[in-house]
This record gives C-alpha cells, structure tokens and sequence, in this order.
C-alpha cells in the first residue's frame, strides 16, 4: 500500500504541474478528477490507519459535503445526473483536504515540488503567452474538449504568480543573484501582460501581496521584502520598454496588451473607465448578481435554492443564451443560488474561520504564505468562474489542506 501511496502522490504533484502550467488547456483531461476518485478508494483503504485534524473548520466543511450529497440525490430527480454531480463539484472538490492528509509525514516532499513547480511558473507563463499570440500553430492543437493546449485563463495567472513571488520570498536564500533577477523580471512581465487582460487577476495578486507584507512579522522576511521593493522600480524600468513593445491582437472582448488598457482596467474598477467593454462586462455580472440575491431571498428559494443540474445563465436569470456559461462569475453567488441563503451563510462563516487568524495578525512563516495565497483564490473566484472547475478548484483545495496540515503540526 506504500508504494501505491508514493505513485499516487507522484501523480497528484505531476498533475498540479500540468494544471498551473497549462490550465484550461488539460482542463477536459479529466486527470484531477480521476485523482479524486482513485484518492478516495486510496483514503478508504488506509480508513484504519489514517488521522484527521478535526475543528471547527473541518466539520463545516464535513457539513458541507452532507448536504452536497443530499443535493446531488434529489436534483438528480429534476435533471441530467451528469449536470447534477458536474454542479456538485463546488464543494466534491473539499476532499482533496481528505486526500492530503494521507501524506501529512510527507509534507517536506509536497513543499519541494511545489517550490519547483513555481520556481518555473513564470518563465512558462511567458513562453505560454508568445507561442500563443505568435506562433499561429498551436491556436490549432485542442486535443482535448476543443480548447486550445496553451489557453490560459489570465485571472488564474494571477493568483500563480502571487504563490511564484511568496514561494521566492520565503527560499529568496536559495536562489542565486542572477536566477532572482530572471524571476523577478518574468514575474513583473507577466503581471503587466495579464493585467491587460483581467482586473479580478491584477487585484488578487496586489491585494493578497499588500496584505503578506503587511502582516508579516518575520524579520528575515521583512528584510527579503525590502530588497524586492527596492529592486522593484528598477525591474519596472527594464520590462516596460519591453511589455511596450508586445504587439498582439485583441482579444474575445476586445482587450489588448498595453499600457492604456491597463489604465482602462484601473480605472473601470473605480467607475471612470471610458472602455465600453468593460464598463458592459461590470454592468452585466451586476445585473446578474442582483438577480441571484433577488430571488435568493423569496419563500421558493430562501432555504435550498435553486438546486444543481440547472443552468444558471438560461433559467429564471435569462441574462444570455450561451448553454456553456453557467456560473455567475462568483463563487459565492453560486452558491447562494444552488443551496440557498442558509448553506451560503454557512460557507461565509468558513471563510471567517479560515481568514480571521491572518487579519488579526496572528500568522507567521508558511500559514501566512498559504493564507494569503488562499486569499487570492477567493478573491478572483468572486469574480470569475474559478472554483467551481479544476483549474481552480484543484490547487484552491490543496493549499486549504496544506493549511490544515501546518495548523495540526504547529
């Protein structure tokens, strides 16, 4: 059984490789959900041996799960079971933490790959973006589900590079002089092009970065930070000549790499943007969003929603009629709609639980790191469709079981 324990979590660190690197790309691979299911026949061969941090935290989530499964049986009455259980996903994917706890004596393994992982991030998310915007062979391979192998979402390119600079920030001894410049200079590059493209990507990555300076008490790591900071204008003046002169087309909604559009997306987040694109794309997920919290709160719909399996854009809500989009670019919202104001409220409390320690300064080291890199998930999941699929859902899931792994350590 240990060496299928070894494979297995061989397998859950290629697939998190696969996923942060290419994205929506392997997104219908379907390999995190074949990880899900070979986990759980894992977690309930080794039930006689395996422990569990069990709080507050873990039986809200236990909780969660119940009724998750309560609501797959009974909307599978009213709707396609395939839709029914792909919707139950918002919260299946909660057993990962389950999963992790299998190698929490493994930890030191998963933290070096995951130092791997986004040691490199950076310098694949740029050579990601030119062979896509420049080399017209590889819009053309979608091997799987008809997307394309190198489409990456840029909303989840923000929350990546985040975890790329905390996890530089807190091994910053273990990179050599040259090796930190690349880094650095790559991380900066890639925030500029994807903040062209997502406002939800550019605020995850700043906020959450603001706060892990902020809150940080560590002396080592505040003088690491400092560093950062003051190299930071210099990295500026070498990547904007060169983010200046990327010339690529726009795209689906009309967005452009460059210095205006950034201007544009800052602006749009305060009210003064002079982009009708983007001023449609707020006003459009607003009128969505007061809808859902409308009919959230009348007699029909107060206590379970409107169920899984239903297609949110094409209901009631009628706000357009692609079939595919079916999330409300809000994660919480979704959730509301689904389950109903009582479980909405009850997974609020969650994130209470889990966020409370960090603002009331009470983190240090890697809870704080992975607080903050949670953070972010949440932050771009209010405005994206983000959590509810693997490529946000997986990663999201995992670090919420290193969080609970460090926590039963400390």
């Amino acid at each position: 059984m240990e060496l299928v324990k070894n494979i297995y979590l061989r397998s859950y660190l290629i697939i998190m490789a696969l996923y942060v690197f290419l994205n929506k790309g392997v997104a219908y691979t379907f390999l995190v959900e074949l990880l899900w299911v070979t986990g759980i026949v894992i977690l309930y061969l080794n039930r006689k041996n395996y422990s569990f941090l069990i709080d507050r935290k873990i039986k809200i989530l236990i909780s969660l799960l119940a009724i998750n499964f309560f609501y797959i049986v009974i909307s599978s009455f009213r709707y396609s079971f395939f839709e029914v259980f792909r919707d139950s996903f918002i919260f299946n994917y909660a057993w990962f933490i389950a999963i992790l706890f299998l190698f929490k004596d493994q930890t030191d393994v998963i933290w070096k790959s995951l130092y791997f992982i986004y040691k490199w991030f950076p310098l694949v998310a740029f050579v990601n973006f030119i062979l896509q915007y420049y080399v017209l062979f590889f819009q053309n391979i979608a091997p799987f589900g008809g997307i394309p192998i190198l489409l990456y979402k840029n909303g989840d390119m923000g929350v990546h590079l985040l975890i790329s600079l905390i996890l530089y920030l807190l091994n910053a001894d273990k990179f050599s002089t040259k090796w930190t410049l690349f880094l650095l200079l790559t991380i900066t590059l890639n925030f500029l092009i994807l903040s062209s493209y997502s406002r939800s990507g550019m605020l995850s990555f700043i906020i959450s970065l603001f706060l892990f300076i902020i809150f940080n008490k560590d002396n080592v790591l505040k003088e690491r930070t400092r560093k950062f900071l003051k190299l930071s204008p210099w990295i500026l003046l070498i990547i904007l000549p060169i983010y200046a002169n990327l010339k690529v087309e726009e795209n689906f909604q009309g967005r452009v790499v460059g210095i205006e559009q950034i201007k544009n997306n800052f602006s749009s987040i305060i009210g003064g943007s002079t982009d009708a694109t983007s001023e449609d794309n707020v006003v459009w997920r607003l009128v969505w969003w007061a809808k859902i919290i409308n009919y959230s709160f009348t007699p029909s719909n107060i206590f379970i929603g409107k169920g899984l399996g239903v297609n949110l854009a094409i209901s009631d809500d009628i706000v357009t009629n692609d079939e595919t989009l079916r999330s409300p670019h809000n994660f919480h919202l979704n959730i509301m709609s689904r389950y109903g104001v009582i479980v909405f409220s009850i997974w609020i409390y969650w994130l209470i639980l889990v966020f409370r320690p960090l603002f009331e300064k009470q983190l240090t080291g890697k809870r704080l790191a992975i607080s903050c890199i949670l953070l972010a998930f949440i932050f771009n999941a209010s405005f994206d469709v983000f959590l509810e699929g693997p490529m946000g859902a997986f990663p999201f899931w995992s670090w919420v079981g290193l969080l609970f792994i460090t926590e039963a350590h400390s």
